[in-house]
């Protein structure tokens, strides 16, 4: 069975009309106890996780998001649009490196350290923002900034030595 982003939202849609039937039914109740109010909070719960995720797979965006705008956002609304990309297709813009391209990454990454280069990938490559990226590592974003300086300057100062060793 093929597995789709319209699928899955309703399926959810239909959890969430099942939750909401349930939570209807416990409120009904003339002879509630104190484990009725519980189970009853339970689904609250479930049913505002539910109304979120839909909500999020519809929109292709966190409903959490403080701002009005998501400037980092790549997300695509039309979820028809997101079920036809495929991603095990390479890019025809990516180029192959060739190995001595390999070699002169490899080595500027290897003069960072652990955290540099996870912030630069994350950053980088990745393309998150400094939020996110310090959400992830548990540090300030503060840091992940000043991680991402140092890694950029190491890079390019090792960029200039293999320049001027090629020379």
């Amino acid at each position: 069975m093929p597995f789709n982003t319209r699928t899955l939202i309703k399926e959810y849609q239909l959890s969430l009309r099942e939750l909401t039937k349930l939570k209807d039914k416990y409120k009904a109740k003339k002879d509630r106890n104190e484990k009725d109010d519980v189970d009853l909070q339970l689904i609250d719960s479930m049913i505002s996780d539910m109304q979120f995720a839909i909500q999020w797979l519809q929109t292709g965006r966190n409903p959490d998001m403080r701002r009005g705008v998501d400037k980092t956002g790549v997300y695509l609304t039309d979820p028809r649009v997101l079920d036809s990309l495929r991603v095990d297709r390479p890019d025809p813009a990516e180029k192959e490196l060739s190995r001595e391209e390999q070699e002169l990454i490899e080595d500027a990454l290897c003069t960072l350290t652990v955290r540099e280069k996870d912030v630069f990938m994350l950053i980088k490559v990745e393309g998150i923002t400094f939020e996110y990226a310090a959400e992830l590592l548990g540090i300030k974003k503060s840091t992940v900034q000043k991680h991402l300086e140092r890694a950029v300057k190491k890079i390019e100062q090792r960029k200039n030595e293999s320049l001027f060793l090629v020379s």
